[in-house]
């Protein structure tokens, strides 16, 4: 009937003017009743009806045909510029006196009914006009808008002008001259889209942009009319049909505007915005793999490559646009996105990211009482909104946790909140600044000794990019870690144990007790670095790992590589938890087998705690490759090696107390080692404390092996002794955790039930966990932090020697220190003493046996050259410090070559070399290939970011 109406109206009237209408589809059946609808109603029917089909596997070309277009089939994937200039030839040409228009419609494109009319009008207002747009809204919702004409910006991006989410309210109705309307609905003049066409190098996309600028180039300028109007589905951008293109929409939408714009700019401007097309380019990868869409990431470096790397493309493009250009490029620049827009959008996601960030924080403050909380009327004033939220924050067991450690913390650690750096024990002082953590780390030879090729601690990577975030003071990293131990500690392990069970008394007994474990067993009080750092990290491993039994495959993946990072960062400080982590590995595998061996024989069961196992040296690649000849390495954590008292007896590992200054009485660790070995009794939660067990079990493997070895390390004398803190606080935090879900509702059980042997059981481990930590908590803030941990200046050699190696890396100083008896040994210090990492480098430079045999000989024999051959390792200095041996001094005075720097009555002394000190002998040999191993460290981070983070939801 449409058909019919149509062809008499085209015979009755006399027209001003021809147009023809242009659709072209692709499985656009979804729409195309509403849209074929809507032409029909168009108050200006159209004269000619055509439609171009590219290859649609639906009820398309049916139902065109049912309506009587005039249809031509193509293949499939055919490009946009094809298919209109194919229909083109099958419009018939107009009399030669009238003026001929064609009019473009997407399948999914519906017009208002004087559409049509209006666009017509503004073309006989406007005669100079060749290409007319609507106004776009969106479809369905009809209320929101799309596109007011549109343009791009110098980084590819297309800009509309309009906010996110605008709704139309007759803001933007003013017709103007833009760059570029969208060819959903743009009427052309048919000599020009003759004469210029559509660019077959862009398929789908970019095809309105391009035509306009390259009209605006010729002459042509585009309007839009606002009071015109289209409703457009966006069907391909939104992911509602199948794809137009047989490569990714992603990609094939940057190609178009990266090509668009080297192939349309200013030929001035190109070299520039080549570069800037590059670097935008990365950050949107970088972006892309940010939110773990790392095929759009590959797509963006794709894009960039494709039209960039093909130069002979754009040559033959620009070529053809200087053919039709009548007007210069800096008459349409205007028509161009400003340059500041990007900084908008910039300004935009930090305001979008921001306001995310506090609502997290208001989440996060609220916690899980937000549930519970009564709820407030929204006619409440600001006051009432501020006091709800005071109120949720004083309801919140975190608030508390946080307010009561800390004040414990201070109070605790009174004598160390101010004087000089804070060093002592297996604690060296931090550097000056964090360069020297990031120079260490990155370079493959270090200036200590006599030069040193050995490789770098792990944990100076993390310790440098905290102390990028504290503004370059290494100090206050280290600081912070110490002094508020307890409460990072007590958060982290509250987290955890709110994941492990729902009660809210058992977690917080929990949180404290085990935030407690690094104060009683003296790591604080002996600067045990790797522990602390260890009991702080341990947790969030913890927590990670909880997610390995997922029966989504995203968020066990996810889980996967959160627990990868976490236990990389945990070896880092302290490399024997790999050890723990492959048994845990081996455990898990185990059990997996036994329960279900079919299940498990798929590598999505079995591949997440090999994948953990494996990861995480190559996350530590750098360090791992270093010490491949030094496996003793991997038992000495964060921290100087060898600083360990007696060996600590079996006693005192059961209560968690591996021995040496600072650590609480033995009776103390009956609070955790009576509730977590009382947890079995409870029977409906004893499979759940087993796997707390066989933690435990673990660590008490890696603490056999750690408290009874020797370890050898090339620059350290004999064999020393490593400390077993850490492999003890995972014994002790698995008793914990064991001992939280086995008291999880215990006092209401108990209660309720008949008398019996369970209530004494109970009683005597709720006793004990009350004392351990209330008696812990007691006992840390009347004794303060003890041990050797200080603040105070780090003495070594005099202050005059160490001003003139800081400016001068030749006039290093000898230290000898002993006697003829004990024997007497030596350091070469450059810049004063060693710093927090240095040590790690030094355990792992062996002596130079050139310079021990010289050393050696000055102490005995000194002959005429030796002040000359020791200035040459780089030497100006001789310091003997108190106090100094008779022996030493009297060899030194008597050589040849040496000058007494200090007087001969005190009890330090000291000589200064008369010869001219050099490097000539000091090593500056590089550890080998440690850039690529840099380079291939960072790229396996950011991929373990990537995977880590959620999966990105494709937009529908």
């Amino acid at each position: 009937m449409g058909g019919l109406i149509r062809s008499l109206w085209g015979t009755t009237r006399v027209c001003a003017v021809q147009v023809s209408v242009l659709l072209v589809s692709h499985n656009g059946a979804r729409w195309l009743p509403a849209v074929v609808a809507a032409v029909e109603k168009q108050t200006r029917q159209p004269d000619h009806f055509v439609a171009i089909d590219t290859g649609s596997h639906d009820e398309s070309v049916i139902i065109l045909r049912r309506n009587r277009w005039d249809v031509t089939q193509f293949a499939e994937f055919s490009s946009y510029a094809e298919s209109v200039e194919a229909g083109l030839d099958n419009i018939p040409p107009a009399p030669d006196d009238v003026p001929e228009w064609v009019w473009l419609l997407h399948d999914d494109s519906a017009p208002d009914p004087r559409a049509l009319e209006r666009l017509l009008a503004a073309a006989e207002e406007h005669p100079d006009v060749a290409i007319f747009g609507p106004k776009l809204r969106e479809w369905p919702s009809l209320r929101r808008l799309l596109e007011v004409g549109v343009t791009i910006s110098g980084s590819g991006r297309r800009e509309t002008g309009l906010e996110r989410g605008e709704y139309d309210q007759g803001q933007h109705d003013e017709r103007r001259v833009v760059l570029a309307v969208n060819t959903a609905a743009m009427l052309v003049r048919r000599d020009v889209l003759a004469g210029l066409g559509f660019d077959a190098q862009l398929p789908v996309y970019g095809n309105d942009i391009d035509f306009g600028w390259r009209a605006a180039r010729a002459g042509h300028p585009t309007m839009v009319v606002p009071d015109a109007l289209v409703f457009h589905a966006e069907a391909a951008r939104r992911g509602q049909r199948t794809s137009t293109v047989p490569d990714s929409s992603y990609r094939q939408e940057r190609t178009a505007s990266i090509y668009t714009l080297m192939a349309n700019g200013s030929a001035a401007g190109l070299p520039f915005r080549a570069v800037r097309l590059v670097v935008v380019g990365l950050l949107r990868m970088l972006g892309q793999l940010m939110v773990r869409a790392p095929r759009a990431a590959g797509d963006e470096l794709v894009a960039v490559a494709s039209v960039l790397g093909r130069p002979q493309r754009l040559v033959a493009a620009r070529r053809q646009r200087k053919e039709h250009a009548s007007v210069p490029a800096r008459e349409v620049r205007h028509l161009l996105a400003p340059p500041w827009l990007p900084l908008r959008h910039a300004m935009d996601f930090a305001a979008d990211f921001g306001s995310a960030a506090v609502d997290l924080v208001r989440e996060a403050v609220a916690g899980r009482t937000v549930r519970s909380a009564h709820s407030v009327d929204v006619d409440d004033d600001a006051s009432s909104q501020e006091m709800g939220l005071v109120g949720l924050l004083l309801r919140n067991p975190r608030f508390w946790l946080v307010v009561a450690s800390l004040t414990l913390a201070l109070v605790a650690g009174r004598d160390l909140l101010t004087g000089g750096p804070l060093h002592g024990g297996a604690l060296l002082a931090a550097p000056d600044g964090v360069g020297h953590w990031w120079s260490t780390y990155l370079s493959g030879s270090h200036p200590l000794g006599t030069g040193s090729s050995a490789t770098a601690p792990a944990y100076l990577l993390p310790l440098g990019i905290l102390g990028v975030i504290a503004f370059g003071h290494a100090g206050f990293v280290v600081s912070v870690l110490f002094l508020l131990a307890v409460p990072l500690t007590a958060l982290s392990a509250l987290r955890f144990f709110r994941r492990l069970v729902p009660g809210r008394v058992a977690p917080i007994w929990g949180a404290v007790s085990y935030a407690l474990l690094p104060v009683v067993s003296g790591a604080i009080g002996q600067g045990r670095l790797g522990t602390v750092a260890g009991a702080l990290v341990l947790p969030w491993v913890a927590t990670s790992a909880l997610g390995l039994r997922f029966s989504s495959r995203d968020l066990r993946w996810r889980a996967v590589w959160r627990t990868t990072l976490g236990a990389a960062l945990l070896t880092a400080f302290v490399p024997a938890a790999w050890i723990i982590v492959v048994l845990l590995a081996l455990v898990l595998l185990t059990d997996g087998l036994l329960r279900d061996r079919a299940h498990w024989r798929t590598v999505e069961h079995w591949g997440g705690p090999v994948v953990i196992v494996v990861a995480v040296p190559l996350l530590l690649l750098p360090w791992v490759f270093g010490v491949a000849a030094h496996p003793g390495a991997w038992l000495v954590e964060a921290g100087r090696a060898g600083v360990l008292p007696a060996l600590p007896s079996t006693l005192g590992l059961a209560v968690g107390r591996p021995g040496g200054p600072g650590e609480a009485p033995l009776w103390l660790g009956l609070g955790v080692l009576l509730p977590g070995l009382l947890a079995g009794f409870r029977s409906e939660t004893r499979s759940r404390v087993l796997t707390a067990w066989l933690v435990a079990a673990a660590g008490a493997l890696v603490l056999a092996l750690v408290s009874r070895v020797l370890v050898h390390l090339p620059g350290i004398d004999g064999g020393i002794r490593v400390w077993s803190g850490f492999p003890l606080l995972v014994v002790q935090g698995a008793l914990v955790a064991a001992a939280v879900i086995a008291g999880d509702g215990l006092w209401g059980r108990v209660t309720g039930a008949h008398f019996g042997w369970r209530q004494p059981v109970a009683f005597v481990g709720l006793a004990a966990a009350t004392l351990g930590v209330v008696g812990g908590a007691l006992w840390w803030v009347v004794g303060g932090v003890g041990g050797p941990l200080h603040r105070g200046p780090v003495t070594g050699v005099p202050d005059y020697m160490s001003a003139l190696s800081e400016t001068d890396p030749a006039a290093g100083v000898l230290v000898l220190r002993g006697d003829r008896s004990t024997g007497v040994t030596y350091d070469v210090l450059r810049a004063g003493p060693l710093r927090l990492g240095d040590d790690a480098v030094d355990s792992l430079t062996p002596p130079d046996p050139r310079l021990t045999t010289l050393v050696g000989r000055l102490l005995a024999d000194p002959q005429p050259g030796d002040a000359r051959s020791l200035a040459s390792y780089g030497v100006a200095y001789v310091f003997a410090p108190r106090p100094a041996s008779s022996a030493v001094t009297g060899s030194l005075d008597a050589a040849s070559g040496f000058s007494r720097a200090s007087a001969p009555t005190t009890r330090d002394a000291s000589w200064r070399l008369q010869a001219r000190p050099s490097l000539a002998a000091v090593s500056t040999e590089g550890q080998f290939g440690r850039t690529a191993l840099l380079v291939l460290q960072l790229l396996l981070i950011v991929l373990a970011i990537v995977l880590a983070l959620p999966t990105r939801r494709a937009t529908r």
